[in-house]
């Protein structure tokens, strides 16, 4: 049985540096393992993708290994393989000093924020000490300015075995001081490899940057998100029940075929990110880049494992310069899953050189357009925020919509926890609102000017209808411009409950709001009651009626809304029926059905004595209303108790 979990200290470390300059025999020499796994890799003596290989260290610290190609043809390879690193082994061969793809590789490791590491001179039996020393000055001066500039360096060679004790005590002395990977948060694994194993299925491979996975949970692959239980996990060639951040992982995934996942897509808890096809970042150019960079400038942006190509759009400026940096959307030809706080890495299209790096600000976006100065301003403020800072800028940014804590949590890539206290904080502090389903949240200031704009949308109107109790429900959210309808409830049932309006059957009124009718006005309605009451079982027109009151249409329909609504009109489709003649139908129809049994339509028309254009609707009003039921070409009368 596989143990619960593999509970030692665990890094992940990479190597970078030029091709040839014995990244794999080094990792060889220290684990036993061939990371060249490739018939190709192993023909050729060159790494072409990413190889993994672990080790434990004397203090019981577990180390994966991740090694990645050195040719410029493959630095795509490496990205892929840098994503979530903890310290990098920078390789310099003695024999050769820094390259062009070691200064690649030192600029692809600032851009990702890796600000750990070792620098491991390789090849030290080729060259006498002498030139050892004038390599290691080489090494110095290109680390100048860089994180690595203070990092120590270890001289070993892979063939006698020089130095390789040396550079294990040192790498678990630095291991030892690597910020620990975030436990509490979801899952998210960066798939860097995945292929199909005959009778397991699908196996996802890569980091586990974050969080937990568990044996029989469920997950998500995104940017296409597809769902899968987990069948098997195994970390360093080991299987477990339980992984935690900070380790090489292999999942083996039920109810899933290979087809579709791929080096690139992420997996991770359900609903706990969301693909984009846009990304807010801070982008910086590198000082040797070739030239600045323009608007709308196609790219190749690197993040997690994934290579997208997109265009730069900047809302400040035309162009970027050599060594500086800017806020821009980068909107891409694919969707990647990113978090805020992510680092990318920006190669040039054609040619294909590493040219910049960008850290996410808002990882799904809207579209900008043009010269957006607010905007920029906006997201210079999401850099430096804290948390709770972070979330207003969240939550103000989304208006009415409603969320929750775990929206906010996955938003802002916070521990569900944290999402929580964040919330918690804000409803203390009546920042926020939260909602009778105890869940969904919207900001207080959004929530108060809703209030105020349905008292104004309730007094507007009265003021234009004075014949109208109240206000159709529909009315009022079209008045409103259509708010979330949960959020418009809630604001009604708070003003309901203040004594500031009141809700019935026929819409919303403000509380102290009540039709006073002219002398005019009750003529009106005595006229209206007359001519329909005269029509008895051949009615009037709802236009007849209506002209009949003497007053403008608009206010002849409000009369006549009132007299449906208090009861004394009905409408049967396009005839008035006084109440009192509906009474006598029903009426007649009871003591027919007690007689005679189940009635047709001519038996109606007979009983009225009126003609075919007055019954059909009217029989169709009296199933409507559930007075009658049809039975085929025969009713009956629902209610007999009914006289």
């Amino acid at each position: 049985m596989a143990p619960e979990i593999d509970n030692l200290p665990s890094v992940v470390v990479g190597t970078a540096g030029h091709v040839d300059h014995g990244k794999t025999e080094l990792v060889k020499a220290l684990t036993g393992i061939n990371t060249d796994r490739l018939a190709e890799e192993q023909e050729r003596e060159l790494s072409i993708d990413i190889g993994f290989a672990h080790l434990d260290l004397p203090d019981g610290t577990r180390v994966g290994l991740v090694d990645v190609p050195g040719h410029e043809r493959f630095v795509k390879n490496m990205l892929a393989g840098a994503t979530g690193i903890d310290l990098v082994l920078l390789i310099v061969a003695a024999d050769e000093g820094v390259m062009p793809q070691t200064i690649e590789h030192l600029d692809i490791i600032t851009l990702l924020g890796i600000e750990t590491g070792i620098v491991v001179m390789t090849k030290t039996d080729l060259v006498d000490e002498e030139l050892a020393d004038l390599a290691e000055e080489d090494i110095r001066s290109a680390l100048a300015g860089s994180h690595l500039a203070e990092a120590p360096v270890v001289r070993t060679s892979a063939k006698t075995g020089e130095g390789l004790e040396e550079l294990v005590r040192v790498l678990a002395e630095v291991a030892a001081g690597v910020k620990r990977r975030d436990i509490r948060g979801p899952a998210r694994l960066p798939i860097d490899r995945a292929f199909t194993m005959p009778g397991f299925g699908l196996v996802a491979t890569g980091t586990l940057v974050r969080g937990r996975l568990v044996q029989g949970e469920e997950v998500e692959i995104l940017p296409d998100g597809y769902r899968a239980r987990i069948r098997g996990l195994q970390t360093h060639g080991v299987g477990v029940q339980e992984v935690a951040a900070a380790r090489r992982v292999a999942v083996n995934l039920m109810r899933m075929s290979g087809e579709g996942v791929e080096r690139g897509d992420t997996l991770c808890a359900p609903g706990s990110m969301k693909p984009s096809g846009l990304l807010d970042v801070r982008l910086s150019l590198l000082a040797r880049a070739p030239g600045p960079l323009w608007q709308r400038t196609r790219v190749r942006l690197h993040h997690g494992t994934a290579e997208r190509l997109g265009r730069v759009f900047f809302m400040d400026r035309d162009a970027l310069a050599p060594g500086e940096s800017c806020i821009a959307q980068v909107r891409l030809e694919g969707l990647v899953a990113a978090a805020r706080g992510d680092r990318c890495v920006i190669r040039s299209y054609s040619p294909m050189t590493t040219i910049g790096g960008a850290v996410v600000l808002d990882p799904a976006p809207h579209r900008h357009r043009g010269r957006e100065g607010a905007v920029v301003g906006r997201l210079e403020s999401l850099e430096a925020g804290a948390p709770v800072d972070l979330a207003r800028e969240w939550i103000g940014a989304r208006g009415l919509a409603l969320f929750t804590p775990r929206e906010l949590s996955t938003a802002l890539q916070l521990d569900p926890t944290e999402g929580e206290q964040i919330v918690a904080e804000l409803l203390e502090d009546q920042e926020v609102v939260r909602l009778a389903d105890g869940i969904a949240c919207v900001p207080a200031k959004e929530h108060a000017a809703l209030r105020e704009e349905t008292l104004a949308a309730l007094g507007a109107y009265h003021g234009s209808h004075p014949l109208s109790d109240a206000m159709p429900k529909e009315a009022l959210q079209a008045a409103l411009k259509r708010p979330p309808a949960a959020v418009l409830d809630d604001v009604l049932e708070r003003l309901t409950d203040a004594g500031s309006i009141a809700q019935g059957p026929a819409g919303i009124r403000l509380a102290g709001h009540a039709v006073r009718l002219s002398a005019d006005h009750e003529r009106a309605l005595e006229a209206m009651r007359s001519i329909t009451r005269r029509g008895r079982f051949a009615p009037p027109t709802r236009e007849a009626v209506l002209a009949a009151s003497g007053r403008p249409t608009p206010e002849a329909r409000a009369l006549m809304t009132r007299l449906i609504d208090s009861g004394d009109l009905a409408i049967v489709g396009e005839y008035a029926y006084h109440r009192e003649a509906l009474a006598e139908i029903q009426r007649l129809v009871t003591q027919h059905f007690r007689e005679k049994g189940p009635f047709t339509v001519a038996d109606l028309r007979d009983l009225t004595q009126s003609s075919r254009k007055y019954v059909v609707p009217l029989a169709e009003y009296l199933d409507g209303v559930g007075f009658t039921r049809r039975q085929g070409d025969l009713r009956i009368v629902a209610r007999p108790e009914v006289e």
